[in-house]
């Protein structure tokens, strides 16, 4: 979807951090934006400073009933949407085996399920007008993996194949299909996901696991103008840090090396059934 100008994009977690920095850049690239967040004094901030061609939106993406709400709104203030964003996320560090049922509960609901619903809410419409693109948020945490992130990276690893399969699903409808990987970014996600974490799934656990030293990270900014030109370019994989590179690589190549050897021990299974 190269040409951007007068389109709409609806983005969610866009009250701060990296759904703030894909709204601006969506807004500098000449798009209408809905800034939506569950924190709808945020959203509000965010939009009255992008200007008239921005409205916000509260959203609770855990909920489909509101998502479905927020698909509404987007139509009835600007008629289309052409761009949406799933980029709402949390955090919670915890060791897998000390992790309450509701840490992941939690997790899952905002991460993974939030893509679920804008996927339910929003690909229908944009497979029947024929254009648009969709960016969901994972995390460098969707290609690799290790603790205290184990829940997190769970439900990352999540969106990356879901996202892989929606691409292939959407080929052929007009629709494009993005899955932004970032690493570190100058962003508030540890805090604001303990603010907004329902009472319901709150245990009360202190896990004592150290939180990523987001302050180190790159400007939410810079992540929103590589959205974009990701979208003009219709790329997939959104990758903010070339620094991992090395662990990739490992972790592919210790798949690899394991099709190598189940070869070598049981000989090629390749039309067979294992």
């Amino acid at each position: 979807m190269q040409e951007l100008d007068g389109k709409v994009a609806v983005v969610t977690g866009a009250g701060s951090g990296i759904g703030e920095g894909i709204a601006r850049a969506a807004a500098d690239a000449g798009m209408r934006v809905v800034v939506a967040d569950i924190d709808l004094d945020s959203a509000q901030a965010v939009a009255a400073s992008i200007g008239d061609d921005a409205m916000a939106c509260r959203v609770d993406v855990s909920d489909l009933a509101s998502v479905e709400a927020l698909r509404d709104a987007a139509l009835e203030r600007f008629g289309a949407v052409h761009l949406l964003c799933n980029n709402a996320g949390v955090w919670v560090g915890a060791l897998m085996v000390e992790a309450d049922i509701r840490d992941w509960q939690f997790l899952i609901n905002v991460n993974l399920y939030g893509v679920i619903h804008g996927v339910t809410a929003f690909g229908p419409l944009l497979a029947a007008q024929g254009e648009g693109h969709i960016v969901n948020t994972a995390s460098m945490g969707g290609l690799i993996s290790g603790p205290p992130e184990g829940l997190y990276t769970t439900t990352k690893f999540a969106v990356v194949g879901l996202s892989e399969s929606l691409l292939m699903e959407m080929a052929d409808k007009g629709v494009g299909v993005s899955v932004l990987c970032p690493g570190l970014v100058d962003t508030q996600l540890t805090t604001k996901s303990f603010e907004v974490r329902p009472q319901q799934l709150d245990p009360g656990i202190d896990h004592e696991q150290p939180a990523p030293d987001t302050a180190s990270g790159i400007a939410p900014q810079d992540v929103g103008r590589r959205v974009i030109d990701a979208v003009r370019e219709g790329e997939f994989y959104i990758i903010t840090h070339d620094d991992y590179r090395d662990i990739i690589a490992m972790r592919h190549q210790g798949i690899l090396d394991a099709l190598d050897a189940h070869a070598r021990r049981y000989g090629s299974t390749s039309g067979r059934e294992v």
